[in-house]
């Protein structure tokens, strides 16, 4: 069997028509695609790619294709490292290929041998191919760069790697990428800071590289965008608690809430709210107590959720207050504010309302998440807290919700049943749920909608409400745990057939 693949690849390298050059990599690859994954796997461990990965010197982007998929085949039955161990020269070679097809053949390669333990050394120790890799990240191809700069994030979950990535000539790649600004330069602060995420060891390495240092002063630079982007990466540093209390210790955060204070004094600090509301947003949901630290930043949030009438705004803010909202502890702090977030419920019902389409579907999930209980963490306390803040949305909130999956508006159906799902899973949203008329046969109907998404939620709460038996009688539970058993995406054919209109 070798041999008939052999000869085709001679054939291959020394025919000079290219139209029979196509034709037999076709039959190539109808051969490898009738192998089993025991011949398969005897095929490419025995097979010299020398020739075909000759091939990919031809312009001609269709031929590199069909050669790169019959590589790939090959590529995917070898443990990781064995093509880089057989073929460093060619990996070497193609990854500067001027077709970017070639390029992500030999990078997705190199990430496999990355991702291994067993095989990520054999990179490490070849310090040429990482610099190459390197310089892809700042090439125009977003796919090639995506896949470059997972590369390099693998190679730095290694003590080794770090080692090796901080070291000339691999710094002084890095460096020179990030000193270009703008897009390029913050693929590598990504690279860097999903480095020091790892662990506080790679933390302290990133911090004596210098980047991590140069990142944080982007936030004094002129320039919002440049601005805005470096919070977006610092909120997955503050995202584990040793790159969080880097940022502190240097007064990051404080800077940060500075800027909201004094936003109406700066028009620079304006146009940053909405970053700066989304990076405390994130870290307050694993540190509560940010907002406890940073007074400005939660009071900051609700003037502008009470206030303003900027979409953009209001939009961010209402994503944010939804992210601190969602855990328990979040809850409890927002309501040790007292009536700050008694007027913002107020502030989101008028949201959904009275706004446009898509900030009555911001206000809906805001309004989701305030409502969501883990259910591992579920108790009489914040079933409580929930119901108050559910009972200050106006006189009937569940029939207002209850119009909205009802209306005819996709996104806005999507969010009001995510606001039902959520109190679904609570002994107070069991007992609305039971008696509000004709809800709980709107939610099993399987006909009225056949959106994914809602099919997918409306069994989430068809799941919760099958688990309530002390609300529910048995003829409805019994409803209930069928529908579960059936799934989310069931039809009843007898109902299909008997709605049908015979022609």
């Amino acid at each position: 069997m070798i041999e008939w693949f052999e000869r085709k690849i001679i054939s291959i390298d020394e025919n000079t028509d290219n139209e029979i050059k196509k034709e037999t990599l076709e039959d190539f690859k109808i051969k490898l695609r009738s192998l089993t994954s025991i011949e398969l796997h005897n095929v490419a461990q025995n097979l010299d790619f020398t020739r075909l990965f000759s091939q990919l010197t031809s312009n001609d982007s269709i031929y590199n294709e069909e050669v790169c998929n019959n590589l790939s085949t090959l590529f995917s039955v070898l443990e990781a490292g064995e093509v880089f161990k057989r073929f460093p020269m060619e990996m070497s070679q193609f990854i500067i290929h001027e077709d970017p097809l070639v390029k992500k053949l030999v990078l997705k390669e190199l990430l496999k041998t990355a991702s291994s333990e067993n095989s990520v050394t054999q990179l490490i120790n070849d310090k040429n191919i990482l610099n190459l890799v390197i310089e892809e990240i700042g090439k125009d191809d977003l796919v090639v760069a995506k896949i470059a700069m997972d590369v390099i994030k693998q190679v730095g979950k290694s003590p080794a790697g770090v080692k090796a990535l901080y070291s000339s000539p691999l710094l002084t790649s890095l460096a020179r990428l990030i000193s270009k600004r703008g897009v390029i330069s913050f693929r590598i602060y990504d690279v860097v800071v999903d480095i020091a995420k790892h662990s506080k060891e790679n933390l302290d390495a990133s911090a004596t590289s210098g980047f991590l240092s140069s990142l944080i002063n982007i936030l004094q630079d002129d320039d919002v965008l440049l601005q805005l982007n470096a919070l977006e990466v610092m909120a997955e540093l503050a995202s584990t608690d040793y790159g969080l209390n880097y940022l502190e210790e240097r007064d990051v955060l404080k800077t940060l809430s500075d800027k909201i204070a004094d936003a109406n004094e700066n028009p620079l600090s304006i146009l940053l709210i909405p970053g700066l509301m989304r990076f405390f947003g994130k870290i307050s949901k694993s540190h509560i107590d940010i907002l406890s630290k940073y007074p400005p930043v939660i009071y900051a949030l609700f003037d502008v959720i009470n206030e303003t009438e900027d979409t953009l705004l209001l939009t961010n803010a209402l994503d944010t207050l939804g992210h601190i909202a969602s855990t328990n502890d979040g809850k409890y702090a927002l309501q040790n504010l007292g009536q700050f977030m008694n007027n913002a419920i107020h502030r989101i019902s008028q949201v959904i309302k009275t706004m446009p389409s898509e900030l009555k579907v911001c206000g809906l999930d805001c309004l989701a998440m305030i409502l969501y209980v883990d259910k591992t963490k579920r108790d009489n306390q914040i079933m409580s807290l929930t119901k108050s803040w559910f009972d200050l949305i106006n006189n009937d909130p569940l029939d207002m919700i209850i119009g909205y999956c009802r209306q005819p508006f996709h996104d806005i159906k999507i969010s009001s049943y995510r606001v039902l799902s959520s109190i679904s899973n609570q002994t107070w949203g069991h007992e609305l749920i039971a008696s509000y008329p004709g809800l709980i046969e709107l939610l099993l109907a399987r006909t009225t909608d056949c959106d994914k998404n809602i099919k997918e939620i409306r069994y989430e709460i068809i799941k919760n409400l099958s688990e309530a038996e002390d609300v529910f009688d048995s003829g409805n539970i019994q409803k209930f745990t069928t529908y579960v058993h059936q799934g989310p995406y069931f039809v009843d054919l007898e109902t299909e057939v008997a709605t049908e209109v015979p022609t």
